[in-house]
Order: structure tokens, then sequence, then C-alpha cells
């Protein structure tokens, strides 16, 4: 599985698709490998590469992941094959705004790794399908540090605008215990301990 999960991480590369930076995938495989979810959902699946970690950490896990991009999700679909894991995977493809809304089922975990500026969009959503004692990690969430202070530019002013609301928001929310993580690009972490 090394082999294949190393193919994925190059591949991501050559492609110019986005994955974790390994101390954000690093924690996503400790938490996964402690809280043993059997249930997860994927907001950014891009080709597989968390996707594949999280099902190799959680082996009786099964991962509902969403794409816009149509072509990484082909691309994950073959990915997950190659791993041996399409039997324990559903890629949607589409928007995660009306997947969300779709969605009829609950999570033990949830990871937000897909268009920084929807995160707070999709909070609502989403906590609202995670199961009691389930957690929510969400990557990229200080967004180049622009989240912390700094000058983002107009073009990306919306996002950070976006993630400030969504950390503040998690933070507030008396239902979650949640930690920002200064790894990566900012990891926040938030455990549903009331509905």
């Amino acid at each position: 599985m090394k082999d294949i999960i190393s193919d994925v991480k190059s591949a991501a590369f050559g492609l110019s698709v986005p994955i974790m930076r390994d101390e954000s995938a690093d924690a996503l495989v400790f938490l996964t490998g402690v809280k043993r979810p059997k249930k997860i959902l994927e907001i950014g699946t891009g080709i597989g590469y968390s996707g594949i970690l999280m099902l190799t950490a959680a082996e009786e896990a099964f991962l509902t992941t969403v794409e816009i991009d149509c072509a990484s999700a082909r691309l994950a679909k073959e990915n997950f094959a190659r791993a041996g894991l399409t039997s324990r995977v559903r890629v949607i493809e589409g928007d995660a705004a009306e997947a969300a809304v779709m969605l009829d089922s609950r999570f033990d975990l949830i990871l937000i790794d897909g268009a920084k500026g929807q995160y707070e969009r999709l909070r609502p959503y989403l906590a609202g399908l995670l199961n009691r004692g389930g957690t929510i990690f969400a990557d990229n969430v200080l967004f180049k540090g622009y989240v912390k202070g700094g000058y983002p530019g107009h073009k990306h002013r919306t996002i950070v605008k976006s993630l400030s609301a969504f950390i503040k928001n998690m933070k507030d929310d008396a239902g979650f215990n949640t930690e920002l993580k200064e790894i990566g690009d900012g990891v926040l972490i938030a455990e549903k301990i009331s509905d």
C-alpha cells in the first residue's frame, strides 16, 4: 500500500493537483487510526490521496467522497481501484454544497479539504451530518498564513473572510470541542460533544 500511496502523491505533484502537506496528512492518519471511524465523509477528493490514507488507517471504514472536478474524480476512482478499495468508497462527482444537503447518512469523521471559500457555507450542513463523538478535520484553515494576519490581496479576501468565520463559529459552537493546530497550512479539529 505504501507504494500506491507514494505513486498517488507523485502523480498529484505531476498533475499540479493539491494534496495535504505531510504534517497535516500525518495528523489525519493518526486521528483516523485512534478514532477508527466506520463512516467517513470527505469534501474534496482530489485524486484519492487522503481517502486512501484514511481507509488504510481505519480498515473497517467506508468513505463517501465528493469531488467537483470530473477528471480528478475519474483518477481518484482509478487510484482507489489500484489500492483495492473500490468496495469501500463512493465517489460523488459534483458540488459539495449540493451533495451535503442531499446526503441522508451520518458520519463519524468528516474531512474538509475542498474549496476554502466554502468551509463556512458547508459548516452547518456538515455539523448536522456528524454523529456525536465524531470529528471534523478541516485542512488549510490558515490559508497561507493570511487568516492569522497580513494582507491577502483582493483575490483572496473572500476566502480569508470565510475561513475566519468558519474558525470562529466552530470555536463558538458549544456542541463541539474545537482545536486549531498550526501545522501544515493550519488544521482545525472539532469533536462533536452534543447535538
